[in-house]
């Protein structure tokens, strides 16, 4: 059953033209184009990991060109300061003992965000982002905390965390819902497409606004739970514990959140 709403069709008929365009001209990249869409909806964020050179850059920063508002994009190393990301330390508010930090054009102000190499980050960069992505809230350094706009996250890496790499890289992954491996392209056709294609970058025929996304997350939370999807989850959740695989509780939560909010 297709559920019609006059004032959100204008909005699902702009997330249906961004799926097609983006899929057009990204290849074999179907399923991580509706991951970042949807992601987009449900109001979380979303990790891709796979090697250089398989269009996760291309297709993040393709969304966030698509997105409205104030955006922040960095490439993140392990020099890359606090001060690149959250903003300069305010000399004037050091004079009269105070330390706060000046975050115009940073991620505290940023509605929608693009980390690539998220795991590369230092340690006092990737601390900052735990609470940010999770409750979205950021401390200027008066002990205050907070709200911050950011409405999606978007983050890459080359490689998967490294359980030797200790807790703090396993936190911050556990911060994206969304998370997918890039595998290169597969298919004859898909490497024909590649090779005899010479532009394969997106053209976007919209934009949309922060307002709309508002709009698409209000009528999402709209939509009903029908009975045999509950269980198709419950199922789903109990396979994975009987192969070891045990997600926490609140990704649990979110999962029942975000697997009804289909973009499309």
């Amino acid at each position: 059953m297709k559920l019609l709403r006059p004032d959100i069709d204008p909005v699902r008929d702009k997330f249906a033209q961004a799926r097609l365009e983006l899929s057009s001209a990204l290849i074999e990249r179907e399923d991580e184009i509706d991951l970042v869409l949807t992601a987009l909806v449900a109001n979380e964020h979303v990790l891709l990991v796979g090697p250089p050179g398989c269009g996760k850059s291309l297709l993040l920063d393709s969304v966030l060109s698509w997105t409205g508002g104030t955006k922040f994009s960095i490439l993140l190393t392990k020099f890359t300061t606090v001060e690149e990301v959250m903003g300069p330390v305010s000399l004037a508010a050091l004079k009269e003992d105070k330390y706060l930090r000046i975050t115009s054009g940073k991620l505290p102000e940023a509605e929608f965000a693009y980390l690539d190499e998220v795991f590369k980050a230092s340690s006092a960069i990737l601390n900052t982002l735990l609470r940010m992505l999770n409750e979205r809230v950021y401390d200027a350094g008066d002990g205050v905390a907070r709200p911050v706009p950011l409405k999606l996250c978007l983050a890459a890496s080359n490689e998967w965390a490294s359980p030797d790499t200790g807790k703090e890289l396993a936190a911050i992954a556990d911060r994206f819902l969304l998370r997918k491996t890039v595998a290169p392209i597969r298919s004859q056709a898909g490497r024909q497409k590649l090779l005899w294609t010479r532009d394969h970058a997106p053209r976007l025929s919209t934009t949309i606004t922060p307002a709309e996304v508002g709009q698409a997350r209000l009528w999402a939370l709209t939509l009903p739970w029908a009975d045999d999807a509950k269980d198709a989850l419950e199922i789903v959740l109990k396979e994975l514990a009987k192969e070891g695989v045990q997600p926490g509780d609140r990704r649990q939560f979110k999962t029942s959140g975000w697997s009804r909010r289909s973009p499309t």
